[in-house]
């Protein structure tokens, strides 16, 4: 089973990936509750961390997890002015808002 976590500060981003997501039996939604986020760095192992870019703080965010689990870029629109530079500092993957479910189910099993 692979975990997956996703970050963002949008409800309804949250809720439409989760809902995306459950429909593979192979995938569990982590809930990213306070106690989880303070913890970030005791999550399974085989966890993939889906990161929204609209985070405010993300360039340390992705230096901490990136060295550990694998993190897949989100952005809600096609605008990739900032992606490119997050990919080269990490593996990433990425996805967006035009992002058809079924990718975003390959891009999130490729990952682990």
């Amino acid at each position: 089973m692979i975990h997956v976590l996703i970050l963002s500060d949008i409800h309804h981003i949250v809720k439409s990936l989760s809902i995306w997501i459950r429909t593979d039996p192979s995938l569990c939604i982590l809930d990213a509750t306070p106690h989880l986020i303070r913890n970030i760095n005791h999550l399974p192992d085989n966890t993939v961390i889906i990161v929204d870019i609209n985070l405010v703080k993300i360039e340390p965010l992705i230096k901490q997890i990136s060295e550990k689990y694998r993190v897949i870029l989100y952005s809600g629109s096609m605008e990739i002015m900032d992606i490119p530079c997050h990919l080269q500092k990490t593996s990433s993957g990425f996805f967006n808002a035009y992002t058809s479910p079924e990718e975003i189910i390959k891009i999130v099993l490729g990952c682990i």
